[in-house]
């Protein structure tokens, strides 16, 4: 008697082997590697154009507070809060509709009036917090 062994196809097979589900397992954790860090720096560039986006309306208030006393402000809070020795005619402020934010990344803005030249100059630390390093905002100067 002649046996006929059959030997399985891959129809016959239920399931994946576990060489099939490693490498799905390797794909997936490759594709979500790409996204996590394209993420990040969406978020990185967001938060980079918030600071521009505040700092130009500092600097915009600024200019209106100069129109209106005569000189930059001393301070960024002197735009929401009436600075002592100017009178309400004088000051016709706040100039800011809610008090001088922080930036994105919860630092200070670094503020400095520029008489001689006519502007004001206001940057972020960025997100080190360290004035004058290469993440700054604006960029600093070559």
């Amino acid at each position: 008697m002649r046996r006929n062994f059959h030997r399985p196809t891959r129809a016959d097979r239920k399931g994946f082997t576990l060489m099939e589900l490693l490498l799905v397992m390797a794909i997936l954790v490759i594709m979500a590697s790409m996204v996590t860090f394209a993420f990040l720096n969406i978020q990185k560039n967001a938060q980079s154009d918030a600071c521009l986006s505040q700092i130009n309306t500092l600097e915009n208030a600024c200019i209106s507070y100069k129109l209106q006393v005569g000189r930059f402000p001393n301070s960024l809070d002197d735009l929401f809060t009436q600075p002592a020795g100017l009178s309400a005619r004088q000051w016709r402020g706040p100039y800011l509709n809610e008090a001088v934010p922080n930036d994105p990344w919860g630092n200070p803005y670094n503020y400095g009036p520029d008489e001689a030249n006519n502007r004001v100059f206001i940057a972020s630390p960025g997100p080190d917090g360290q004035q004058g390093s290469a993440d700054d905002v604006p960029e600093p100067a070559q």
